[in-house]
């Protein structure tokens, strides 16, 4: 079949409503809404996937920046440091409020935070436009795709910047091998960047695909740690699924100096594109 021929807004909204109905997923608010659990991914975010995001955007001190599904202030709190001012757009109740904990403990007044899902933002009411660098980092969640993207592009006055999975990251390797332990049923993963691609040129946008790996280590104290930590995001609750998830990280975990640590290593996609004149 012709690609042209294939609406690959659909195909992308189909494989998220997919992810989205697996028994026992949780995902954005209903996951983050809570601010502990919020604090305990804000604890063992990397520093060098930043790091290694913030040099792949046009960073000047001048700059206007839109952060869109900021966490906990990931991207937010560096590059609040590095240019003007930023908006960040952040839906879930516990990422916000660890954001603006962030802010009020390090003085930072440049960043505009606001309370919405990126499809509920209304751009002349909840933002102060035009942005230099709009940057939506692992946060393409929602079904209609295209009419996020549209939104992006139609915000930006420089570049819009998407980091998303390239290949199966390693958290969604170990939902499929646990999942039906877990749940009696399935995981169905998250679309990828190919059909991010494919819709951009669609619309008529042609991008810059950089594709690069992902390396992330995450420390815990112990096996108790590892499990209040990663109990969440495997829709984890009682006793029987408990032990479950804690065999498989005693599997998962290295033993190192005093710690159990967890290593993995993906492919990430970087699309970007600059507006039209630039």
């Amino acid at each position: 079949m012709d690609a042209g021929a294939i609406d690959w807004n659909a195909v992308w909204a189909e494989e998220v409503r997919q992810n989205h109905s697996v028994v026992g997923f949780r995902t954005g608010s209903a996951l983050w809404g809570e601010k502990r659990r919020a604090v305990l991914y804000d604890t063992h975010v990397s520093g060098r996937r930043v790091e290694g995001t913030l040099s792949a955007l046009p960073l000047v001190r001048a700059a206007r920046v839109l952060d869109i599904g900021a966490g906990p202030g990931t991207l937010a709190l560096p590059l609040a440091r590095r240019v003007r001012t930023v908006t960040a757009v952040e839906p879930a109740s516990g990422m916000a409020d660890v954001l603006e904990d962030h802010m009020d403990e390090e003085g930072i007044g440049n960043i505009g935070v606001v309370r919405k899902r990126w499809e509920d933002v209304d751009p002349p009411t909840d933002l102060r436009l035009p942005y230099d660098i709009v940057v939506a980092s692992f946060s393409l969640g929602m079904e209609d795709l295209r009419a996020a993207l549209q939104k992006m592009d139609d915000v930006a006055a420089g570049s819009v910047h998407l980091f998303w999975f390239a290949d199966l990251p390693a958290w969604e390797r170990r939902y499929l091998q646990v999942w039906p332990s877990l749940h009696g049923a399935v995981y169905r993963p998250v679309p990828k960047a190919d059909i991010v691609c494919n819709l951009l040129w669609q619309m008529g946008i042609y991008p810059d695909l950089h594709v690069g790996l992902m390396h992330r280590e995450v420390r815990f104290v112990d096996l108790d740690e590892a499990l209040v930590t990663c109990a969440p995001k495997f829709g984890v609750s009682g006793r029987k699924q408990e032990e479950i998830l804690r065999r498989a990280l005693a599997d998962w975990l290295v033993p190192e100096g005093g710690a159990y640590v967890l290593r993995e290593t993906s492919r990430y996609a970087h699309i970007s594109w600059k507006k039209e004149g630039d």
